[in-house]
């Protein structure tokens, strides 16, 4: 799947949330590192939840590997240790509605991101 540009903002924006560091492991990554990515939980395809920050962590490529496929119910203990369960709900619930992005939220949304990197950085 093809990363639009607020795909590119938003794991900037996940990983130095993160402090660049691998939720699963520990392992800390320097800054542009391809090593380290932004998981999402539900899939990017879902739209409703692809940019949302409780859907998604960051985590190494090995890391990532184990939790898109083989492990998913550590990811999913994961999720709700870190989210609570209300919140892991809500979170489902919310990756279940259909969403189409509109032009104009596409671009609150960029600059939503960039106020909040240029905060964290």
């Amino acid at each position: 799947m093809k990363r639009s540009r607020e795909d590119i903002l938003f794991s900037k924006y996940v990983r130095l949330r993160d402090n660049y560091t691998c939720q699963r492991c520990g392992t800390q990554h320097e800054q542009n590192s391809r090593g380290l990515h932004c998981s999402h939980y539900f899939g990017r395809l879902g739209k409703s939840v692809r940019f949302d920050e409780n859907n998604c962590v960051a985590l190494c490529y090995g890391c990532h590997r184990i939790w898109a496929s083989k492990d998913r119910e550590e990811y999913r203990n994961f999720m709700l240790e870190k989210l609570g369960e209300r919140e892991f709900d809500n979170l489902t619930r919310y990756s279940n509605n259909k969403k189409v992005w509109k032009k104009w939220e596409l671009e609150e949304l960029r600059d939503k991101l960039k106020r909040r990197i240029e905060e964290l950085s």
